[in-house]
């Protein structure tokens, strides 16, 4: 006698469509739906033996070229994978504490005050940095303090500097002036990014006062400038939809980023107490786009003076 080998039950879940179209070729052929599904099965484990390729190995991702964009400073690299790769740079030169420098500085300020530029470009976009580089004009002994001052802000933020800090100097050439320039680099899901969500009807909130040279140095030291914890207050309240650092460009560069990135127009108001146009220096004031009903819950959040320079249309 022939003995037939013993089968079990298995529970699988269809869509709908598969089964309305299970159901139909049961009809067409007078078959089960059990059959039918055994002899699929039995047909697609003999294609998939003849093969080489298996079930537990996918395909290596494809990804295509990437695409670029710019915020201020910032250079934002769009991959196919959802990730966005974000870049800020600064540079310095004249100051520090060389014999040609013309505004003389503490190593340890300068690089405290520059690392937190590099960082703050990217904060203010919702993105952590992941490491920084720090490339000098002068000799790695004396740029040991600067390098000093970027460490500690960077542990400031949580970042480990002895891990995330590239550094690079001058071992050649005995220079007069001191130079330096940085880049911050990180990585964000691009749902996450806060760049383009400024509405019509935002006010443009400017938070703290643009200083440059001496006087930002100062403010800095004072706590006079906008400091970075202060930029995730900003971008933790519903009240605030974007925010951008005003730099060497002025108040009037970085408000028109902020309209253009989101399609708007902009406007800007005629009787304020500070010169759009001139420099904010090492960024220690930065604007904001505001509901207009938020702008008392922002003044909650920092102890800098606020002040209303615009509205985007």
């Amino acid at each position: 006698m022939r003995h037939l080998k013993t089968s079990k039950p298995i529970n699988i879940r269809l869509t709908d469509k598969l089964l309305s179209e299970l159901d139909s070729l049961a009809n067409n052929f007078s078959l089960s739906r059990s059959e039918i599904v055994r002899q699929a099965l039995v047909f697609y484990l003999s294609a998939l033996k003849s093969t080489s390729k298996s079930l537990t190995k996918p395909p290596k991702p494809h990804f295509t070229s990437p695409s670029y964009m710019r915020r201020g400073d910032v250079l934002l690299i769009k991959r196919s994978h959802g990730y966005v790769l974000a870049m800020s740079c600064s540079s310095s030169g004249g100051i520090g504490e060389k014999p040609l420098d013309k505004v003389k500085v503490p190593g340890r300020l300068l690089g405290m005050y520059m690392a937190r530029l590099a960082i703050m470009d990217l904060a203010c976009i919702g993105v952590k940095p992941l490491g920084i580089a720090l490339a000098l004009s002068v000799s790695p002994y004396d740029g040991r303090d600067i390098v000093e001052g970027v460490k500690a802000t960077l542990l400031r933020v949580g970042i480990d500097a002895d891990r995330a800090l590239l550094l690079n100097a001058e071992e050649n050439i005995d220079v007069a002036q001191t130079g330096l320039g940085i880049v911050a680099i990180g990585e964000i899901d691009e749902e996450q990014l806060k760049i383009g969500l400024s509405k019509p009807g935002d006010k443009l909130v400017l938070v703290g006062k643009p200083y440059v040279g001496d006087l930002a140095l100062r403010a800095i030291e004072a706590g006079r400038a906008v400091e970075l914890w202060e930029i995730e207050r900003f971008l933790n309240s519903a009240a605030v939809h974007e925010v951008i650092p005003v730099d060497s460009k002025g108040i009037e560069y970085e408000a028109s980023i902020l309209a253009y990135m989101s399609g708007r127009r902009l406007k800007l108001y005629s009787n304020v107490s500070v010169d759009l146009k001139c420099s904010g220096g090492p960024a220690t004031s930065v604007l904001l786009s505001v509901d207009p009903q938020g702008i008392d819950e922002v003044k909650q959040l920092t102890s800098k003076p606020l002040e209303v320079v615009g509205e985007l249309l």
